[in-house]
């Protein structure tokens, strides 16, 4: 299996290994939030959402988050004319 993540900087000793890690974790969940809410916001922009909805790699309570938070990021240039909240 090929790895995604280099680890081989993590600290040998237990406790602060676990401690890296867990800064890895949250600095790889910031990015992929990151690249999620681009990406269901261009979805959303192309009256694809409901794609998005049947693939079901998120609820749709949460891509509509994402879409959210990405328009907020860009100033709420958008005023979504969809249905959805």
């Amino acid at each position: 299996m090929t790895e995604l993540l280099n680890l081989s900087e993590a600290p040998d000793e237990p406790l602060h290994r676990l401690m890296w890690l867990s800064g890895v974790k949250d600095q790889v969940r910031l990015e992929l939030d990151e690249q999620y809410r681009r990406c269901y916001f261009d979805l959303r922009m192309q009256g694809r959402l409901q794609e998005a909805f049947d693939f079901g790699a998120h609820s749709p309570t949460r891509v509509l988050a994402f879409t959210r938070a990405e328009n907020e990021s860009r100033g709420r240039l958008v005023r979504w004319n969809d249905t959805r909240r």
